[in-house]
């Protein structure tokens, strides 16, 4: 995604969690997602305007109060809970266990948990000892990108043996 792109996407999600503050509307889980996302993106690569949607969004959770903690917690929860659910250990040696979608998961997790800590929240506890160990797990079981580093970079970086990086031209 370009910096054009990825601008244009915090803009879109940070307006419509701005409009329904505005019309006294209950953020979803949904929304927290889009601007978790998008802002947790922007946030990863470096883009200069991050501080002012910062600003925006803080400004528009403490319009939402309750219900937009509510929405990043619910948010937090279900994304720790699908990369969990990632490394069923039944399914990790499977010939076709899908390694680079769990890195995606794993790189899209961290942008909410970046974004998410910008704006003053953090998992839960619990959550926190969850993904500990679905770090360990997937580090145990070969889930490293090609330099080594754990799965935490963009998806479009993930590796993995069984298959050809995105960026080999092959593909």
């Amino acid at each position: 995604m370009s910096a054009r792109d990825v601008a244009r996407e915090v803009e879109d999600a940070l307006a419509n969690l701005e409009r329904l503050v505005r019309a006294g509307q209950a953020p979803s889980h949904y929304v927290a997602r889009h601007v978790l996302l998008a802002l947790g993106q922007a946030l990863r690569e470096g883009q200069e305007a991050c501080g002012p949607w910062v600003e925006r969004a803080r400004t528009a959770g403490r319009e939402g109060g309750e219900s937009w903690r509510q929405a990043v917690q619910d948010e937090l929860t279900l994304a720790c809970g699908e990369f969990a659910q990632c490394l069923d250990p039944r399914y990790l040696n499977l010939p076709n266990y899908d390694r680079e979608y769990t890195r995606s998961a794993r790189a899209r997790l961290e942008d909410r948990l970046r974004s998410a800590r910008e704006l003053g929240f953090e998992p839960s506890p619990r959550e926190i000892e969850v993904l500990e160990l679905a770090d360990r797990v997937l580090a145990a079981s070969g889930g490293h990108n090609r330099d080594g580093a754990p799965p935490s970079s963009a998806p479009q970086d993930a590796w993995t043996p069984d298959r050809p990086s995105h960026n080999d031209g092959r593909n």
